[in-house]
């Protein structure tokens, strides 16, 4: 019994202690349980900033704005259409010598032909004079003027025109001896030695010149180009939209790259064909002035339509191409807009109310009555 009582008493205490620290568990875990406290809840609600600036209405004179390069109104390229060798001209050949109007641009030299010419001529004098003596017993009314043609005829000199026949049997005589035929061949060769000899159809200046004195020039070969230094031409792009108010005679105004010369020119034409890679349609400026040259670059501006009480802004803002964004009393509202053009950049509007505040950036996820903190774009 005694090795009993130690081994129970042993149990009890242990059992005890297991108590007394499930308890203290217990009673530990309820303080901290106690002791946490629950996360804070908040309302709080994002705010956008959004930049603005007050509507400013204003009358707006729309204009369509392009660049080009002039070219000359008056221009052609000359060209050969017989062949020799380069002579003479009135003038130096020489890119940049002015040329009045009927001098001589280019003289071939014509030796060979005038011979060919002569030599045909006087076959067509002998050709008549064989025929003398049959005319006088056959057809004595029509001699006299067949003897006169034959003794006013020169063989240096341009051909007259052949007397009239008379009647029909002298006709078909005169046709039977061919003398019609070198009559019209000899007129032909007459015309093409013409072409030994180029004249300026114009008063103008060579722009360049790709032959020189003495060179030996075939037939269909380039010579130069001369052009009327006195009136220009400028192709200005125009949106389909536009052609409607645009016509011919209307103003123009012109300037160079650097704003320090300013023209007038006029729209001379219009191709309403449209380009199908620049969907654009061409306007023909016509101008005239000091200082102008083919090749410079010119600024166009036209004026087309006269707006009222509209405010020009970015094409960004627009939405749907009907509204923008405004704000009021830090809530975004949406105002309907009438688009009265489109520039490149920008678009004039309609329906904004003066001073209002206008958002001046896109706003992602803008909506009306989105809550924002306006923040003035002039601070």
């Amino acid at each position: 019994m005694s090795e009993t009582h130690p081994r129970l008493r042993q149990r009890i205490i242990s059992s005890i202690i297991g108590i007394l620290i499930l308890t203290a568990g217990i009673h530990y875990s309820g303080v901290l349980k106690e002791s946490k406290k629950p996360p804070e809840q908040t309302n709080e609600v994002k705010v956008t900033n959004v930049i603005y600036a007050p509507v400013q209405l204003t009358d707006a004179s729309v204009s369509i704005q392009s660049n080009g390069t002039l070219v000359a109104k008056n221009k052609i390229d000359l060209v050969s259409r017989t062949q020799g060798v380069f002579e003479h001209a009135d003038r130096p050949f020489r890119a940049g010598v002015f040329f009045n109007e009927g001098e001589v641009l280019v003289s071939l030299d014509n030796a060979e032909y005038l011979a060919q010419l002569r030599a045909a001529r006087a076959q067509l004098l002998q050709s008549i004079t064989s025929i003398l003596g049959d005319l006088k017993f056959d057809y004595p009314d029509a001699f006299d003027k067949w003897n006169r043609y034959v003794n006013d005829f020169n063989v240096n000199n341009t051909l007259r025109e052949l007397p009239p026949t008379s009647s029909s049997r002298e006709k078909a005589f005169i046709n039977g001896q061919n003398i019609v035929t070198q009559y019209y061949n000899i007129k032909a060769q007459e015309v093409q030695g013409a072409y030994y000899q180029i004249r300026a159809p114009f008063s103008g200046v060579l722009r360049e010149n790709l032959v020189d004195k003495g060179a030996m020039i075939s037939p269909g070969q380039n010579l130069g180009t001369l052009i009327d230094p006195s009136v220009y031409e400028l192709e200005v792009k125009i949106s389909p939209s536009e052609l409607k108010r645009i016509g011919v005679g209307k103003s123009v105004s012109l300037s160079n790259s650097e704003n320090t010369q300013t023209w007038r020119g006029k729209v001379s034409r219009i191709n309403r064909v449209i380009d199908p890679q620049s969907q654009s349609a061409i306007a023909i400026v016509e101008v005239r002035g000091k200082d102008l040259r083919e090749g410079m670059f010119l600024q166009a501006k036209i004026s087309t339509v006269q707006l009222n009480d509209v405010a020009e802004i970015e094409r960004s803002l627009l939405v749907d191409d009907a509204y923008v964004y405004l704000v009021a009393d830090s809530l975004l509202q949406k105002q309907n807009v009438e688009v009265k053009h489109v520039g490149d950049k920008t678009v004039f509007v309609s329906g904004l109310p003066a001073e209002a505040w206008l958002v001046q950036k896109p706003v992602a996820g803008a909506f009306p009555g989105m809550k924002v903190n306006p923040i003035n774009l002039s601070e």
